[in-house]
């Protein structure tokens, strides 16, 4: 698998952003590709032809972060396989809405056939919808769901692939009602206030743990790891017999077990994270986490990169595709560490 698609890609991301500032869950495994008969190949053989002149733009947040490392790698492993070119791009930072707009702008004037993206503010990219619509380029939402707000001013379709927010949450706060005494002290940290997808993994824990939590503070740190470390710190200080911290990403989580371990507080607060990335599994492992929500960010990648290519070539696509989620433990962290390993890069 490919290891090592994506530092090339973050410089590239880094050089046009400058110049426009101046201007199903598991990949096939070797055994069902043995059994692959000859008409399937002879037909993947047809798509590749089909498709080789195609260029599909892939905007992710940022690649600042593991996990949209790890959708990208995803989707470069389906355009190598679809022989469909892959220009990858992204912003600095998650809140990058700005860049991110500039990004698809580039794109669009660049003659791309399809956009996938995982918008960073839907409002932001009302007017590159509309852009998209005029070029006739398609458009494929992952991960983070546009708003129906902005969505409803274009009339073309565009699908959405990524989690259902809301069953993740659930996970997680069902395992707290199972594990957790009624009534314990709880702080969530949310992701960017305007994004669906940081409201439903919030409200998706609060109904799946009912009255195992005591929610004392509700804070957004915007999916970063530096402000979820000052979010956490904060809380700490002004709720000093907090229990348990649940963090609508990762990021967020780690930021806030370094806060909870410079206060000595590891005994007594708990942390789960959101999405499955490598140094959370590790900390699950290790114990510094009690759990994390995984997602399939390589599923998305590829069933982006899939599905429009599908789309270019006239055939038709599912709208809506839940990728799936599960709550990961110590009891089942190994496999999912050996999953996602190959798409993470050195």
């Amino acid at each position: 698998m490919k290891k090592s698609f994506i530092s090339m890609f973050l410089v590239v991301s880094m050089i046009m952003v400058m110049l426009a500032g101046c201007g199903q869950k598991e990949s096939s495994s070797e055994s069902t590709k043995e059994s692959t008969t000859d008409s399937a190949s002879d037909s993947t053989e047809e798509t590749k032809s089909e498709s080789s002149d195609y260029t599909i733009g892939f905007v992710p947040m940022t690649l600042n972060n593991e996990y949209f490392i790890a959708m990208c790698n995803g989707a470069q492993e389906k355009a190598d396989e679809l022989g469909v070119k892959l220009e990858i791009q992204a912003a600095d930072s998650h809140a990058s809405a700005a860049d991110q707009l500039t990004i698809v702008e580039n794109m669009i004037t660049s003659g791309v056939n399809a956009i996938c993206i995982v918008p960073s503010s839907s409002e932001g990219l009302e007017t590159a919808l509309k852009k998209c619509e005029e070029a006739g380029i398609l458009v494929f939402n992952i991960d983070t769901i546009l708003d129906e707000s902005v969505t409803s001013k274009v009339s073309m379709d565009i699908p959405f692939y990524g989690t259902d927010n809301k069953a993740g949450g659930q996970k997680a706060g069902e395992y707290v009602k199972e594990n957790f005494p009624k009534g314990t002290i709880t702080a969530i940290l949310t992701g960017i206030e305007t994004q669906q997808n940081s409201w439903d993994r919030r409200d998706g824990f609060m109904d799946g743990a009912g009255d195992a939590i005591e929610v004392v503070a509700v804070q957004s740190a915007n999916w970063e790891v530096d402000q979820g470390y000052d979010a956490a710190q904060n809380i700490i200080t002004a709720n000093p017999d907090l229990q348990l911290i649940y963090c609508c990403n990762d990021s967020m989580a780690i930021g806030a077990s370094k806060a909870v371990k410079e206060a000595g507080l590891g005994d007594q607060i708990k942390i789960i994270g959101f999405d499955g990335a490598s140094e959370a599994l590790n900390m699950v492992k290790s114990g510094e986490f009690i759990g994390t929500v995984a997602q399939d960010p390589v599923q998305m990648g590829k069933l982006g990169v899939e599905n429009a290519v599908k789309a270019l070539n006239g055939e038709e696509v599912e709208q809506y595709l839940d990728t799936g989620s599960s709550f990961i433990t110590a009891d089942n962290v190994d496999k999912q560490i050996e999953y996602i390993t190959p798409y993470i890069g050195e």
